[in-house]
């Protein structure tokens, strides 16, 4: 009965853990939809997420797009249909690889620097200063990150998507010869507006995924340095759990 009781209690601990991280994404809510905002906070952190994260999405995006040309080509040309290069990488990247993988990217990139932030905060009591001053930690540090990675996302993963479209292009029309014309006249056929809607509405979850799992983790961050970078090690994976879960639940469900 030992390991009954022990797997009693991992399950037990999981839920409550799973509790506090609703609780904590539904106060940062109310405090989002809660005036006055602190847009100052919430620009500064579109500038950390977004910005300072455009390198690595275009690097990401680029190689990402000649991969996929570069197979893509070998592939349909088994089968005759070079003529579909393009259609093939835009709808991969529109729809799966540009949000999954951006997002990945900026977990790592900005996810972990969030974590280590807010841990870092909470192990040297500056939290617990603000709450003795009456400021609400939630309406200045949590919410402009969530607010900031909901707008973040959706543009990095734009970028992302035009420029592996373009990566595509160059392996796939100047290097094997697909033209110009076919490539880019096919991808207007068979990409529509939904295949783009649905890449935004999964990147603009994707981002408060990001946003609600890092915070969370930092603001409960264990005491000193190894509690700050197991925060951080546990936000980056689960971050990326998450992210690759609610990609295919919104897959399946949703469209």
């Amino acid at each position: 009965m030992v390991w009954i009781r022990k797997l009693g209690g991992v399950t037990l601990d999981g839920l409550q853990g799973m509790g506090r991280m609703g609780l904590f994404f539904v106060q940062t809510l109310f405090c989002a939809f809660t005036p006055p905002l602190k847009f100052s906070w919430i620009i500064k952190q579109i500038w950390f997420i977004g910005y300072q994260s455009t390198l690595v999405i275009f690097l990401t995006g680029a190689f990402s797009g000649m991969v996929l040309g570069l197979q893509g080509f070998y592939t349909l040309n088994r089968f005759g249909s070079t003529a579909l290069l393009g259609p093939m990488v835009a709808l991969s990247l529109i729809k799966e690889l540009g949000p999954v993988l951006a997002a990945l990217m900026v977990t790592g990139r900005a996810g972990s620097a969030i974590t280590a932030e807010i841990g870092i905060m909470r192990t040297s009591e500056q939290i617990d200063a603000m709450e003795l001053m009456g400021l609400n930690p939630f309406r200045y540090l949590i919410v402009p990150k969530l607010i900031a990675g909901i707008i973040a996302l959706p543009l990095l993963t734009a970028i992302f998507d035009v420029v592996g479209i373009f990566g595509g292009y160059f392996v796939g029309g100047r290097l094997l010869g697909v033209g110009q014309g076919t490539y880019f006249g096919e991808m207007a056929n068979y990409v529509g507006i939904e295949d783009v809607l649905e890449g935004i509405y999964k990147s603009l979850s994707f981002g408060a995924i990001i946003s609600w799992v890092c915070s969370y983790k930092g603001y409960h961050a264990g005491f000193g340095a190894e509690g700050v970078s197991k925060a951080t090690t546990q936000a980056v994976v689960l971050s990326s759990v998450l992210v690759l879960f609610w990609d295919y639940i919104m897959t399946s469900l949703l469209f």
